[in-house]
């Protein structure tokens, strides 16, 4: 006991060492037998690879190779058989400035009195071109890719004329010229950017277009869409209540003393039969009124917004 006093601090010492050796012999046996459970299983594994290995009917042989290439070939002759349904947008690629100058302002009067003779409200009249209508000289190298946006908005804008759609809110085009920067912020122009398909080398454009109708409007409008052969597709769709307003029941009396004009048909989102002035009919022999799509049913108005994708050939799909 008296060396014990004598040597407690060598004491103590020993006690926390042998403490420490007892936790060191304790961790190393639960860590034994943690090691042990892991080499049980990367033994499994091991197993199950070497199964795999060699069991030849999973493991990819000359067999299932030469499969897999027929039905790679077979594959790229369907993507070609597929390309030759469509007929790109046709546009000239050479045009001038000063040709394309005359070209933009003839297609974009022809297409405001389509829509004057459709009865069809546009609020848009420059269809995304307002930055550059006033121009006369363009940035360099830019005219082709303008030529070529302004034969696509000429599609979309007559099959959205032939669905019948009430009006016209927008169409929304990606900027490709430097001209275009100085409209930035303009509603002409949509943030999204051409894509090319890796395995079709296809280059893709984007086309944001609202406009107010209604069921069979929309209808018209998707049937129109997939019917065309320039590669075109709905790749979104959003369909809200427009404003008030409703359609007109078939026979139903058409009020007033005059036709609605285009801004009071987008407005109240009503359609109504072409009139003459006075309310009456048109005559016999005067020009036929434009057809519209019979209604049976007492029906709102739609704000219609969609996203058109325009598929054309680019630069050759690389080979695997």
């Amino acid at each position: 006991m008296l060396w014990i006093k004598r040597n407690l601090f060598f004491v103590l010492s020993l006690l926390v060492a042998l403490g420490l050796f007892g936790y060191g012999c304790f961790y190393l046996f639960s860590k034994w037998n943690e090691n042990g459970e892991v080499q049980k299983q990367l033994e499994q594994t091991e197993a199950e690879l070497k199964k795999i290995y060699e069991g030849g009917a999973i493991f990819p042989n000359a067999t299932n190779i030469a499969l897999l290439r027929q039905q790679d070939k077979e594959l790229k002759l369907f993507l070609a058989d597929a390309v030759k349904t469509r007929s790109p947008v046709e546009y000239e690629r050479n045009i001038s400035a000063s040709n394309f100058k005359t070209l933009l302002d003839n297609t974009l009067a022809d297409l405001n009195k389509q829509a004057e003779r459709a009865r069809i409200f546009v609020a848009q009249r420059d269809f995304s071109f307002a930055t550059i209508k006033p121009l006369v000289n363009f940035a360099e190298g830019s005219v082709p890719s303008l030529a070529e946006q302004l034969a696509e908005i000429k599609l979309i804008s007559e099959i959205l004329f032939r669905s019948e759609i009430v009006s016209l809110e927008s169409i929304k085009r990606e900027p490709v010229s430097k001209d275009d920067s100085a409209g930035a912020g303009s509603v002409d122009y949509h943030a999204f950017i051409r894509r090319t398909n890796d395995l079709t080398g296809d280059v893709s454009s984007i086309y944001q277009v609202t406009f107010l109708g209604f069921s069979e409007t929309v209808a018209s409008v998707l049937n129109n869409v997939g019917q065309t052969r320039e590669g075109m597709t709905v790749k979104l769709l959003s369909v809200v209540p427009g404003v008030g307003g409703k359609m007109p029941l078939p026979g139903a009396p058409f009020g007033g003393a005059a036709a609605f004009p285009p801004a009071a048909a987008a407005q109240t989102g009503v359609r109504s039969m072409p009139t003459v002035a006075g309310g009456a009919r048109p005559a016999a022999g005067a020009s036929a009124p434009v057809r519209r799509l019979d209604t049976m049913a007492d029906e709102k108005s739609f704000r219609v917004s969609m996203l058109l994708e325009i598929a054309k050939p680019g630069a050759a799909a690389p080979t695997p």
